[in-house]
């Protein structure tokens, strides 16, 4: 690999859960300052990574791609079209700094006919959280907190992704989880509402 601007990060398009939309992916736990001991157990993107190693190979490379914050906005932009669309960021990873979270928050502005939407435990970091709390506030982009049992409450007027068994969770449980739904995209309930916490499953 090279960190020159032909590092082309790799997106995504559509999976079993989330359907017919874009999809970005870092690494996990090394992108991930919120993970707590919890999430760390139970990391359903490290078991992904570890029994698909081509799904590493392509977070690994996004994660370098994203290092340079201008390419990589330029190059996402160029991936996907000025048209209504939808773009799940970070099936697996999260938010590492606050320029990567401003890249976000670019890519959003660029493409306001872009529904985008995301969960993360980088709310947990007093660096991190000002720069979410920006991109949260981006018309376009739906930012949930997620939220374990061993973890503090996220701050007022946050939407969280709780797991079930936590004492706290409200909220509507995932239907694609409930099989109500074959995926993400014929819910719309995370990246259409404004308001609204949501309870998954572990998985």
């Amino acid at each position: 690999m090279n960190t020159d601007s032909t590092t082309k990060p790799y997106l995504g398009f559509g999976n079993q859960k989330v359907g017919r939309a874009w999809t970005f992916s870092l690494p996990s736990l090394i992108t991930c300052p919120g993970a707590s001991p919890w999430c760390l157990t139970h990391c359903y993107a490290a078991r992904l990574e570890r029994i698909r190693p081509n799904c590493r190979e392509k977070y690994a490379w996004n994660l370098l791609a994203s290092l340079s914050t201008e390419d990589f906005v330029s190059s996402i932009l160029r991936q996907i079209p000025d048209v209504p669309g939808l773009v799940r960021v970070h099936v697996c990873g999260d938010f590492f700094n606050a320029a990567y979270a401003k890249a976000w928050m670019t890519i959003c502005r660029a493409r306001p006919r872009l529904l985008a939407w995301t969960y993360t435990r980088s709310w947990t970091s007093d660096k991190l959280r000002p720069s979410l709390e920006r991109l949260r506030a981006r018309p376009n982009m739906q930012v949930l907190a997620s939220c374990d049992p061993t973890m503090p409450s996220p701050p007022p007027g946050w939407r969280v992704a709780w797991i079930v068994g936590d004492s706290r969770a409200r909220g509507l449980p995932c239907r694609a989880q409930q099989g109500t739904v074959a995926s993400c995209l014929d819910c719309g309930y995370c990246f259409t509402a404004q308001t609204g916490d949501v309870v998954f499953r572990r998985h």
